[in-house]
Protein backbone atom coordinates (compact mmCIF):
# COMPACT_ATOMS: atom_id res chain seq x y z
CA UNK A 1 0.00 0.00 0.00
CA UNK A 2 2.86 2.39 0.94
CA UNK A 3 4.13 2.11 -3.10
CA UNK A 4 0.99 1.53 -5.01
CA UNK A 5 2.01 -0.09 -8.41
CA UNK A 6 -0.20 2.83 -10.68
CA UNK A 7 -0.32 6.26 -9.52
CA UNK A 8 -2.18 9.55 -10.79
CA UNK A 9 -0.82 13.18 -11.41
CA UNK A 10 -3.13 15.72 -12.29
CA UNK A 11 -1.52 19.07 -13.78
CA UNK A 12 -3.35 22.11 -15.10
CA UNK A 13 -2.33 24.89 -17.17
CA UNK A 14 -1.81 27.77 -15.29
CA UNK A 15 -3.62 29.87 -17.87
CA UNK A 16 -6.61 27.59 -17.10
CA UNK A 17 -5.93 27.91 -13.49
CA UNK A 18 -6.10 32.28 -14.23
CA UNK A 19 -9.48 31.52 -16.10
CA UNK A 20 -10.54 29.30 -13.02
CA UNK A 21 -10.72 32.60 -11.34
CA UNK A 22 -14.25 33.27 -12.72
CA UNK A 23 -13.35 34.55 -16.28
CA UNK A 24 -13.97 31.35 -17.80
CA UNK A 25 -17.62 32.52 -19.22
CA UNK A 26 -15.58 35.72 -20.23
CA UNK A 27 -12.63 33.62 -22.44
CA UNK A 28 -15.58 32.72 -24.97
CA UNK A 29 -17.99 35.49 -24.25
CA UNK A 30 -15.17 38.26 -25.44
CA UNK A 31 -13.83 36.62 -28.11
CA UNK A 32 -17.37 35.96 -29.78
CA UNK A 33 -18.55 39.08 -29.37
CA UNK A 34 -15.46 40.90 -31.25
CA UNK A 35 -15.73 38.79 -34.11
CA UNK A 36 -19.18 38.65 -34.46
CA UNK A 37 -19.52 42.61 -34.46
CA UNK A 38 -16.46 43.23 -36.84
CA UNK A 39 -18.54 41.43 -39.02
CA UNK A 40 -21.32 44.01 -38.26
CA UNK A 41 -19.16 46.84 -38.60
CA UNK A 42 -19.00 45.54 -42.30
CA UNK A 43 -21.98 47.22 -42.93
CA UNK A 44 -20.94 50.87 -43.12
CA UNK A 45 -17.93 49.86 -45.53
CA UNK A 46 -20.27 48.15 -47.69
CA UNK A 47 -22.07 51.45 -48.01
CA UNK A 48 -19.13 53.60 -48.56
CA UNK A 49 -18.52 51.50 -51.64
CA UNK A 50 -22.13 51.62 -52.29
CA UNK A 51 -22.23 55.49 -51.88
CA UNK A 52 -19.55 55.70 -54.72
CA UNK A 53 -21.44 54.07 -56.76
CA UNK A 54 -24.47 55.98 -56.35
CA UNK A 55 -22.78 59.51 -56.36
CA UNK A 56 -21.11 57.91 -59.78
CA UNK A 57 -17.68 58.42 -57.83
CA UNK A 58 -16.86 55.32 -58.71
CA UNK A 59 -17.41 55.49 -62.54
CA UNK A 60 -15.33 58.26 -62.69
CA UNK A 61 -12.14 56.67 -60.83
CA UNK A 62 -12.69 54.02 -63.51
CA UNK A 63 -12.35 56.25 -66.20
CA UNK A 64 -8.79 57.26 -64.91
CA UNK A 65 -5.75 55.23 -65.55
CA UNK A 66 -5.60 53.62 -62.14
CA UNK A 67 -6.06 49.98 -62.14
CA UNK A 68 -8.91 48.53 -61.10
CA UNK A 69 -6.84 46.59 -58.92
CA UNK A 70 -5.62 49.09 -57.30
CA UNK A 71 -8.95 50.38 -56.52
CA UNK A 72 -9.64 47.42 -55.21
CA UNK A 73 -6.42 47.13 -52.98
CA UNK A 74 -7.00 51.10 -52.00
CA UNK A 75 -10.68 49.93 -50.76
CA UNK A 76 -9.36 47.17 -48.56
CA UNK A 77 -6.28 48.38 -47.12
CA UNK A 78 -9.10 51.00 -45.72
CA UNK A 79 -11.69 48.54 -44.23
CA UNK A 80 -8.29 46.53 -42.81
CA UNK A 81 -6.93 49.48 -40.69
CA UNK A 82 -10.78 50.11 -39.61
CA UNK A 83 -11.34 46.09 -38.62
CA UNK A 84 -7.51 46.21 -36.98
CA UNK A 85 -7.75 48.94 -35.10
CA UNK A 86 -11.18 47.85 -33.40
CA UNK A 87 -9.55 44.57 -32.64
CA UNK A 88 -6.82 46.43 -30.78
CA UNK A 89 -9.42 48.49 -28.58
CA UNK A 90 -11.43 45.68 -27.87
CA UNK A 91 -8.21 43.21 -27.18
CA UNK A 92 -6.79 45.74 -24.73
CA UNK A 93 -10.37 46.39 -23.17
CA UNK A 94 -10.56 42.65 -22.59
CA UNK A 95 -7.12 42.36 -21.00
CA UNK A 96 -7.24 45.14 -18.84
CA UNK A 97 -10.77 45.49 -18.09
CA UNK A 98 -12.67 42.22 -18.36
CA UNK A 99 -8.92 40.54 -17.16
CA UNK A 100 -9.19 37.80 -20.56
CA UNK A 101 -5.42 36.83 -20.79
CA UNK A 102 -5.23 37.51 -24.26
CA UNK A 103 -1.53 39.08 -23.01
CA UNK A 104 0.13 35.74 -21.90
CA UNK A 105 0.99 35.10 -25.94
CA UNK A 106 1.09 38.23 -27.06
CA UNK A 107 2.47 37.08 -30.60
CA UNK A 108 0.25 34.63 -30.69
CA UNK A 109 -3.14 37.02 -30.34
CA UNK A 110 -1.43 39.48 -32.48
CA UNK A 111 -1.25 36.61 -35.30
CA UNK A 112 -4.65 35.47 -34.82
CA UNK A 113 -5.96 39.28 -34.83
CA UNK A 114 -4.41 40.09 -38.01
CA UNK A 115 -5.48 37.06 -39.84
CA UNK A 116 -9.27 37.54 -38.53
CA UNK A 117 -8.72 41.17 -39.78
CA UNK A 118 -7.64 40.11 -42.82
CA UNK A 119 -10.08 37.62 -43.33
CA UNK A 120 -13.34 39.77 -42.60
CA UNK A 121 -11.92 42.84 -44.25
CA UNK A 122 -11.72 40.78 -47.25
CA UNK A 123 -15.30 39.48 -46.71
CA UNK A 124 -16.40 43.13 -46.28
CA UNK A 125 -14.45 44.33 -49.65
CA UNK A 126 -16.64 41.51 -51.14
CA UNK A 127 -20.16 42.53 -50.07
CA UNK A 128 -19.37 46.62 -50.87
CA UNK A 129 -18.58 45.22 -54.45
CA UNK A 130 -21.84 42.93 -54.82
CA UNK A 131 -24.35 45.19 -53.21
CA UNK A 132 -26.03 47.63 -55.36
CA UNK A 133 -27.78 49.67 -53.06
CA UNK A 134 -28.26 50.35 -49.06
CA UNK A 135 -30.69 47.78 -48.92
CA UNK A 136 -28.83 44.71 -50.53
CA UNK A 137 -25.62 46.13 -48.07
CA UNK A 138 -27.57 45.60 -44.89
CA UNK A 139 -28.97 42.01 -46.16
CA UNK A 140 -25.69 41.00 -47.28
CA UNK A 141 -23.91 42.34 -44.14
CA UNK A 142 -26.44 41.14 -41.43
CA UNK A 143 -26.64 37.86 -42.75
CA UNK A 144 -23.11 36.72 -42.59
CA UNK A 145 -22.78 37.71 -39.41
CA UNK A 146 -25.87 35.79 -38.03
CA UNK A 147 -24.98 32.57 -39.79
CA UNK A 148 -21.09 32.84 -38.85
CA UNK A 149 -21.55 33.64 -35.95
CA UNK A 150 -24.39 30.82 -34.95
CA UNK A 151 -22.19 27.95 -36.91
CA UNK A 152 -18.45 29.39 -35.50
CA UNK A 153 -19.14 28.91 -32.29
CA UNK A 154 -19.63 33.25 -31.32
CA UNK A 155 -22.93 32.10 -29.03
CA UNK A 156 -22.69 28.76 -27.97
CA UNK A 157 -19.48 26.94 -27.69
CA UNK A 158 -19.00 24.29 -30.24
CA UNK A 159 -17.43 22.02 -27.88
CA UNK A 160 -20.90 20.95 -26.45
CA UNK A 161 -22.15 20.31 -29.67
CA UNK A 162 -21.83 16.91 -31.48
CA UNK A 163 -18.90 15.65 -33.91
CA UNK A 164 -21.02 16.78 -36.74
CA UNK A 165 -22.03 20.01 -36.08
CA UNK A 166 -18.59 21.21 -35.10
CA UNK A 167 -17.83 19.75 -38.48
CA UNK A 168 -20.15 21.99 -40.30
CA UNK A 169 -19.23 25.35 -38.09
CA UNK A 170 -15.68 24.97 -39.00
CA UNK A 171 -17.08 25.97 -42.66
CA UNK A 172 -17.38 29.37 -40.87
CA UNK A 173 -14.39 31.71 -40.50
CA UNK A 174 -15.62 32.37 -37.10
CA UNK A 175 -14.79 29.22 -35.70
CA UNK A 176 -11.36 29.36 -36.51
CA UNK A 177 -11.17 32.68 -35.13
CA UNK A 178 -12.87 31.33 -32.14
CA UNK A 179 -10.16 28.31 -32.25
CA UNK A 180 -7.97 30.91 -31.81
CA UNK A 181 -8.49 32.95 -29.81
CA UNK A 182 -9.75 30.15 -26.91
CA UNK A 183 -6.45 28.31 -27.35
CA UNK A 184 -4.58 31.04 -26.18
CA UNK A 185 -7.29 32.55 -23.39
CA UNK A 186 -9.39 29.21 -22.54
CA UNK A 187 -7.35 26.38 -23.52
CA UNK A 188 -3.82 27.51 -22.42
CA UNK A 189 -2.13 25.99 -25.16
CA UNK A 190 1.20 27.20 -26.87
CA UNK A 191 2.10 29.60 -29.92
CA UNK A 192 1.69 26.72 -32.39
CA UNK A 193 -2.10 25.98 -31.59
CA UNK A 194 -3.12 29.39 -33.69
CA UNK A 195 -1.19 27.92 -36.78
CA UNK A 196 -3.56 26.43 -38.14
CA UNK A 197 -6.28 28.62 -37.36
CA UNK A 198 -4.61 31.65 -38.25
CA UNK A 199 -4.15 29.83 -41.99
CA UNK A 200 -7.19 28.68 -42.41
CA UNK A 201 -8.46 32.73 -41.80
CA UNK A 202 -5.85 33.65 -44.22
CA UNK A 203 -6.71 31.26 -46.93
CA UNK A 204 -10.72 32.75 -46.46
CA UNK A 205 -9.42 35.92 -46.80
CA UNK A 206 -7.53 34.92 -50.28
CA UNK A 207 -10.68 33.29 -51.85
CA UNK A 208 -12.97 36.34 -50.72
CA UNK A 209 -10.44 39.28 -51.97
CA UNK A 210 -9.97 36.56 -55.34
CA UNK A 211 -14.08 36.53 -55.25
CA UNK A 212 -13.72 40.36 -54.76
CA UNK A 213 -11.36 41.46 -57.82
CA UNK A 214 -13.23 39.07 -60.02
CA UNK A 215 -16.38 40.71 -59.52
CA UNK A 216 -14.94 44.20 -59.52
CA UNK A 217 -13.44 43.55 -63.10
CA UNK A 218 -17.45 43.43 -64.59
CA UNK A 219 -18.23 46.67 -63.10
CA UNK A 220 -19.02 49.03 -65.70
CA UNK A 221 -16.96 52.21 -66.16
Amino acid sequence: WDEPPISIEETTSPALQKEGSGNSALAHTAPGMMLQFAIAGLLTCAQVIVAERKSRTLQRILTTATNRFDIVVGHYLAILFLILAQFMILIAFGQLVLKVDYFRLPAATMLVAISAALCISALGLLIGILAKSDEQATTFSLIPMFVFSGLGGAWVPLEVTGPTFQAIGHLSPVAWGMDGFENIVARGLGFQSVLLPSAALIGYAILFFALAVLRFRKIDS
